[in-house]
């Protein structure tokens, strides 16, 4: 009579949840990192008809920081955050380079049948030609979709 043979103990793996539990860290990571460089200390404008969205409802999107220039108050510096193959760091383009930027981002949403949506974010005490060179730039990439960012409300510091 043979016998049954001995049931195998099963173990359980727990190297494929470790690998997993991994990668969702380092995403978490970068995601964190990459919401904290957009964040650029400016003074926003403010806007009655402002309302918050959330960024998630904002979707695939270039933010472009529009500031006043340090060495001159009569010019800017536009801002991209930009992965150097280590960490985010902030890019300064010049006026030229925005142009080409947008439109590698708006053929990189075409091929991948996605929308995509420029976020200007622009301090108050920057002259409108240079928020209007990123907006002649949305326009020659096909960008349709602008947003602005700004506080939503009254100034508290306008007396009027």
């Amino acid at each position: 009579m043979n016998r049954p043979p001995k049931p195998a103990r099963m173990t359980l793996n727990l190297a494929p949840m470790v690998d997993v539990m991994m990668c969702l860290i380092i995403f978490f990571l970068l995601a964190a990192k990459m919401v904290a460089a957009e964040r650029h200390p400016i003074d926003l404008p403010w806007a009655l008809s402002a309302r918050e969205v959330d960024a998630g409802d904002l979707g695939a999107r270039v933010t472009i920081t529009v500031r006043p220039a340090a060495a001159q108050a009569d010019q800017a510096e536009y801002v991209v955050a930009d992965w150097n193959g280590e960490k985010i760091v902030d890019r300064l383009l010049l006026p030229e380079e925005i142009q080409t930027l947008l439109q590698s981002q708006a053929l990189r949403a075409a091929r991948e049948d996605r929308k995509i949506r420029c976020v200007i974010r622009a301090d108050r005490m920057v002259m409108y030609r240079h928020v209007e060179a990123v907006l002649i730039a949305c326009g020659l990439a096909g960008i349709r979709d602008v947003v602005f960012t700004a506080n939503a409300g009254v100034d508290p510091e306008d007396p009027g």
